[in-house]
């Protein structure tokens, strides 16, 4: 018999250790925009996402430039750069009968967040000025610019001629109102619905708004006035005073803002993206819808748990029995399922005959096996254990032997 052919390789022989072999080395490096969290693949997202949503994120940045622009304008005023009746006519006016003409004929679900925003930035400006004006007219700390703001979107023509410091002040504070204020609070409230900051709580929202309203809004008015080469001359002069109370100033605006922000219902609904926080954290788990059985007062109540797909996680308790059809919700009390079918029996067509009782006929009412019956009919009582709860205590005439007294015989 031959013998099998053995390895001449040493390591086929048996008690030979067989040495590690490391694992294969890699064919090459892989270029950094095919990793896959690599800074190419987080552009090709971007781009992709832009793509898909393109008029969508144009319509929201415009709403966002409307929004700015109305502090952009006096910061470009006291700058010298554009007077502020020529971007208010060439801008802001035009491009918000625009905004207000998409939302009346094309509106979009996160146009009722910029409202609710807008609605806020008001209030919030309300309340400031509550606070600002009791120390410019009542104490006398500093001086109002705002009607100084109305003459310069009125500029040089016959409204600024003809017009009185009443005009200048209508129309500076309508600005400041609808512009300013309402500006900030459709920026703040996309801000916390893009990035889902009202996840973390309302102290956390408020603080946020009052950060927001320090920086860059304050920041940006004493910017302004400090740098401008006019800016102290043209708005107010800056002295302590007058920086703490525009300070106090706007944290109340912050303040007011946030609880705004913070008490709105269904703010994350209008926003039509995913939150920043859910895509760099990951959604967070949902826990398992539990839909309770409607109790309808017949048989256990049931319990199902929606799993999804996974089998594992899906529970299906028995459900409740099929309820008779001439069972009715607060009528009479059904039939008991363990009491076993309904005997029917053979009617002749039309109305059923009335005999007297004692006949051996049957009248009145059909008897429900194990229910009471009330005093009137010819059952008084419950049909004892073991009879026939059809017929009753009345022997048929057909198999009873016995026969009716002679003085009912003829009765009926």
């Amino acid at each position: 018999m031959a013998e099998p052919a053995r390895s001449a390789h040493p390591l086929g022989r048996p008690g030979v250790a067989r040495p590690f072999v490391g694992p294969p080395a890699w064919p090459s490096a892989v270029p950094p925009d095919e990793l896959p969290d690599g800074p190419g693949s987080r552009c090709e997202a971007v781009r992709v996402f832009v793509g898909e949503h393109r008029a969508r994120l144009l319509r929201l940045g415009l709403h966002l430039l409307v929004a700015a622009l109305p502090l952009l304008a006096i910061s470009a005023h006291v700058f010298g750069i554009a007077p502020m009746n020529v971007t208010a006519g060439l801008l802001v006016v035009p491009l918000t009968l625009v905004t207000l003409l998409l939302g009346v004929f094309s509106p979009s679900g996160e146009e009722r967040l910029l409202l609710s925003g807008a609605m806020w930035g008001v209030l919030a400006t309300l309340v400031y000025d509550a606070v600002r004006l009791d120390t410019v007219y009542l104490l006398g700390w500093w001086g109002d610019f705002i009607p100084r703001v109305g003459t310069w979107i009125l500029g040089s023509g016959a409204a600024a001629d003809a017009g009185s410091p009443v005009v200048g002040a209508v129309v500076g504070y309508l600005w400041r109102y609808v512009g300013d204020g309402g500006g900030i609070g459709v920026a703040f409230f996309v801000l916390v619905a893009a990035t889902g900051l009202r996840r973390w709580g309302e102290r956390a929202t408020v603080a946020a708004s009052v950060t927001f309203a320090v920086f860059p809004v304050w920041t940006g008015l004493v910017a302004t006035v400090a740098l401008a080469p006019r800016g102290q001359q043209q708005m107010f002069p800056l002295t302590p005073a007058t920086v703490l109370l525009s300070l106090v100033g706007h944290l109340v605006f912050g303040l007011v803002l946030g609880l705004g922000c913070a008490r709105c219902r269904r703010l994350e609904e209008y926003w039509p993206w995913t939150p920043l926080l859910d895509l760099r954290r990951g959604a967070p788990a949902v826990p398992p819808l539990v839909r309770p059985a409607r109790s309808d007062g017949w048989g256990p109540p049931a319990l199902v748990t929606a799993g999804g797909d996974d089998p594992e996680r899906t529970e299906i308790r028995p459900l409740a029995p099929p309820r008779p059809a001439g069972a009715r919700r607060g009528g009479a009390r059904p039939l008991d399922p363990a009491s076993g079918p309904v005997r029917v029996l053979d009617m002749p067509p039309g109305p059923a005959p009335v005999v007297r009782a004692g006949t051996g006929r049957r009248s009145g009412p059909v008897p429900i096996a194990g229910q009471a019956r009330p005093g009137t009919g010819p059952w008084p009582h419950p049909a004892p254990p073991g009879a026939d709860p059809w017929s009753g205590p009345v022997r048929s005439r057909v198999t009873s032997s016995t026969k009716a007294p002679p003085g009912r015989a003829g009765r009926g």
